[in-house]
């Protein structure tokens, strides 16, 4: 992978023992296009960084921590960045793959088993960038499946659903697998229209037809809305 070289990727380390925090912050400062934002020694200081700091591009996350740990700490995240999950144990693997995880490093591991890690992630991000490209007037976004650019209105966008390796944007004449994540589909669906409510589905908040007790219905789908974002969801809808 061949990397830009102004392109620069933003990392956190989350990890309760001082020795593998510093041989992390070792390893990123020996990689040019990785940039460490912050080293936490608990997941709650990570959550509330990563609340505050969503854009974060990498986080390098212990699954064993005291009070928070790593599972938990990626399932209470919002807007979850791309994870390398870390641990000296390999029951969580299975886990952490499910939650979205795109590598398991196991510990002890080498600088060049992260950089593969590394490699990987940033892979994911500049392809995901590549392949959706917004319109400069922010209503429509041209979305790459089956080898060609599809161009897509905000209008016709009914929601995005999360499929393993891959989207699925659902319109309303057609469906489109695109390979991205739902982080650089909340980034660039960004606005007033859309909104994420599950870390599966961003919805269009214009297409929502019912509201019912933990879900929406959008064009007759029943669509989860996690606890996460059920406040942030009723503060933007119109309710009377």
């Amino acid at each position: 992978m061949n990397f830009t070289p102004e392109i620069r990727f933003s990392c956190v380390i989350v990890d309760d023992d001082e020795s593998s925090r510093l041989i992390l912050e070792n390893f990123i400062s020996r990689i040019q296009h990785l940039e460490l934002k912050a080293s936490f020694e608990t997941g709650i200081e990570a959550f509330n960084f990563l609340s505050d700091n969503p854009d974060v591009n990498i986080l390098l996350l212990d699954i064993n921590m005291p009070e928070m740990n790593g599972i938990e700490l990626i399932r209470t995240i919002p807007k979850k960045p791309q994870t390398i999950f870390i641990s000296a144990h390999e029951q969580f693997a299975v886990e952490a793959f499910e939650l979205g995880a795109q590598d398991y490093l196991m510990k002890p591991f080498s600088l060049e088993r992260f950089a593969r890690a590394i490699q990987r992630v940033s892979g994911n991000i500049q392809q995901s960038n590549k392949e959706l490209v917004p319109n400069k007037i922010h209503n429509e976004i041209f979305v790459k499946s089956n080898a060609r650019f599809h161009k897509l209105s905000y209008d016709e966008i009914l929601f995005v659903e999360a499929l393993a390796d891959y989207v699925l944007v659902n319109t309303t004449t057609a469906k489109h697998i695109v390979y991205s994540t739902m982080k650089a589909m909340e980034e660039k669906l960004s606005g007033e229209t859309f909104m994420r409510i599950h870390r599966s589905f961003i919805i269009n908040k214009k297409k929502i037809q019912q509201v019912e007790n933990g879900a929406v219905i959008v064009n007759g789908k029943e669509i989860p809305v996690s606890k996460t974002y059920q406040n942030l969801l009723f503060e933007k809808l119109n309710f009377l």
